[in-house]
């Protein structure tokens, strides 16, 4: 007896998702309206975030950068050194209060001053006398002084010689006494100085390079440095 063999099954007739287009049965995208039947699109990969931690660590570098040089632009000028020997103040000198110091003491005689070689320049407060031998640098223009220390003009920009510094108003006040025509400035009060400082400074200069001749004059740790007002 001969078997017959049984008719294979029909095919299952496929058709697109979403334009009904029929589709063969090995065939994976409709060449109709292009949509995938059988094949799934993989997610693009999530870039945003990478991007965003990364602009936001370099936007932290930028700013501890701009920090670190404002920080080193305020660094102050080195602390001139205290001189070795102090002179110890005379009786009937000025007291060191923290204020501007006193005028002699009545009945007191003072000593015959020597001949000036120079000529005071404009600014020399009256009966002020210079300091024997002693030579103005070229563009120096002496400030008032109040008593035995000399006073910065109010709201005067210039070049100066600071001699030191220090926290003390008394010690820098002291160091100020020991040279003739030296001042003590506040440096809260100057936007060229750091602040919480008490600066002696000595000579009112129009130029770098007039500060810079005295200061090398002056020797030691004394350098030119520009005042401003705040």
């Amino acid at each position: 007896m001969t078997e017959v063999a049984a008719p294979s099954p029909p095919a299952t007739e496929r058709a697109c998702p979403r334009c009904g287009a029929p589709l063969a049965p090995d065939q994976e995208w409709c060449l109709n309206c292009g949509t995938a039947v059988s094949t799934r699109i993989a997610p693009t990969p999530r870039w945003r975030v990478p991007v965003v931690l990364v602009g936001a660590l370099l936007a932290l570098l930028a700013a501890a950068l701009v920090l670190a040089l404002v920080e080193l632009s305020g660094d102050p000028q080195p602390v001139a050194k205290a001189p070795g020997a102090t002179p110890t103040p005379a009786a009937g000198a000025p007291a060191e209060d923290g204020g501007a110091g006193t005028g002699p003491v009545a009945g007191a005689t003072p000593t015959p001053a020597a001949t000036p070689s120079v000529t005071p320049a404009p600014g020399v407060a009256p009966g002020a006398t210079p300091s024997p031998g002693a030579t103005a640098a070229p563009g120096a223009t002496p400030g008032p002084t109040t008593g035995t220390l000399a006073a910065w003009p109010t709201g005067r920009a210039g070049w100066t010689v600071v001699l030191a510094s220090s926290k003390s108003r008394a010690e820098a006040e002291r160091k100020a006494r020991a040279k003739p025509g030296a001042g003590v400035l506040d440096s809260d009060g100057f936007t060229s100085l750091r602040k919480g400082y008490w600066v002696v400074f000595s000579g009112q200069y129009d130029s770098r390079k007039a500060a810079e001749s005295a200061a090398e004059a002056d020797g030691g740790d004394a350098y030119a440095r520009r005042i401003v007002p705040r």
